[in-house]
């Protein structure tokens, strides 16, 4: 199957023609099954007055696992007014989506979910032209509300070995650094976000004294990316400069939007080994590849 015009278009059009809704296209839908990514979630987006997010389960949840798409909204703020909503998927193939009945979403003060656990059949998504080129476009439409703004969209998409997936930190003079202290490299860009390896020369929490201490730790965002949790499967490493037999440990996280989150081994490797074939004449090789990380973008 083929779109009848491109997605870029497609998008355009659905944000000018359906007014207080909310978008949200996702990519490369096949990876999250290949990395057992269980929930996707919007970031942070404004309708109707109020802050919202939008949570997909590409395979279901609870008792929809395995047969069903399930999708939930979020408030993130108290909503005040009785709000009328339709969540939806948009076929690609022609002008119509799914959805389930009108629903509303009743005054609550605190943080509540609204949803289906049954949204969409897998075999549906798949067969019916809502899931074409590994891409579905999920999304939430408000009724009833003036005046009425043009509607947004975001895209979500994993990346497999993205761009400068490969990032090595050379601690020269690694006898200079204080063994107490947490050291971190110059920052980088992998994906929409910034990144520094940590490292504790001495071990960190139950390890100190005990290891040499290694983590990642996610910074801010590039340019105007939407600040949203970001997912990462990782592996660190410190190099043997010898052999190439590197020190590795592999790990995946969802890196929560707020900076300085981290993600790593307290027990990375014994204090013991930290000689050579990895440190050698006072360097010391520390690095991170990426082997697949999430983004988002307005689109």
């Amino acid at each position: 199957m083929s779109r009848p015009i491109p997605i870029e278009e497609m998008v355009r059009l659905f944000k000018s023609r359906y007014t207080t809704s909310h978008l949200f296209k996702i990519d490369n839908f096949s990876l999250l099954k290949k990395y057992g990514i269980e929930k996707v979630e919007s970031s942070v987006f404004d309708l109707a007055g109020h802050k919202w997010t939008l949570s997909v389960y590409p395979n279901g949840h609870k008792s929809a696992k395995g047969t069903h798409v399930s999708i939930f909204l979020m408030n993130q703020v108290s909503v005040n007014v009785l709000l009328t909503y339709k969540l939806f998927v948009v076929s690609q193939l022609e002008r119509k989506w799914h959805s389930k009945s009108k629903d509303q979403f009743d005054t609550n003060p605190e943080p509540s979910t609204e949803g289906f656990y049954e949204f969409i059949t897998l075999a549906d998504l798949k067969r019916n032209g809502y899931l074409i080129g590994d891409c579905c476009l999920f999304g939430v439409k408000f009724y009833e509300i003036e005046p009425a703004n043009p509607g947004t969209a975001e895209c979500f998409s994993l990346i497999e070995k993205p761009l400068n997936h490969k990032v090595t930190w050379m601690m020269s003079k690694f006898s200079s650094f204080n063994p107490g202290k947490v050291h971190q490299s110059n920052e980088f860009v992998v994906g929409t976000r910034k990144w520094r390896i940590e490292v504790h020369p001495r071990g960190y929490n139950e390890e100190k004294d005990k290891s040499f201490s290694v983590y990642l730790s996610a910074e801010g965002f590039v340019n105007n990316a939407p600040k949203t949790k970001t997912y990462a499967r990782f592996k660190l490493r410190v190099l043997d400069q010898v052999s190439w037999n590197h020190v590795e440990n592999t790990d995946s996280e969802w890196f929560d939007s707020e900076p300085d989150f981290q993600s790593g081994f307290e027990d990375f490797m014994p204090l013991g080994k930290l000689d050579e074939p990895y440190l050698v004449k006072d360097k010391l090789y520390v690095g991170v590849e990426f082997e697949v990380i999430s983004t988002t973008n307005y689109c």
